[in-house]
């Protein structure tokens, strides 16, 4: 059984991409980071307790995921979030984008 995740893409007044996971958004910008840290290949992989434990003690760990990391579900949060396509939301950054 495949778990559905939404993810939804969303303008501020700065035009920043937010993505929404498990009822939190995120900056575009910030979920980068965050896959980087990761390390990942074109395969994603199940995050494992190691992997979210080694990025929460990374100090480059995005300010707006430390709170995550205090949380009893941020494994599958930060799960959710290195499967987002990026690309799609880069396409959607576009202020002429509509529907994201």
């Amino acid at each position: 059984h495949r778990e559905h995740v939404w993810i939804v893409l969303e303008f501020l007044f700065l035009k920043q991409v937010l993505l929404q996971v498990e009822g939190r958004r995120f900056p575009l910008e910030a979920v980068k980071q965050l896959k980087k840290l990761f390390n990942l290949d074109e395969k994603i992989p199940e995050l494992t307790k190691k992997d979210v434990e080694d990025v929460c003690a990374n100090r480059d760990l995005p300010q707006v995921f430390k709170s995550v990391c205090q949380e009893e579900g941020r494994q599958a949060v930060f799960s959710k979030l290195v499967r987002i396509p990026l690309d799609v939301c880069e396409i959607c950054s576009f202020a002429a984008c509509t529907g994201c």
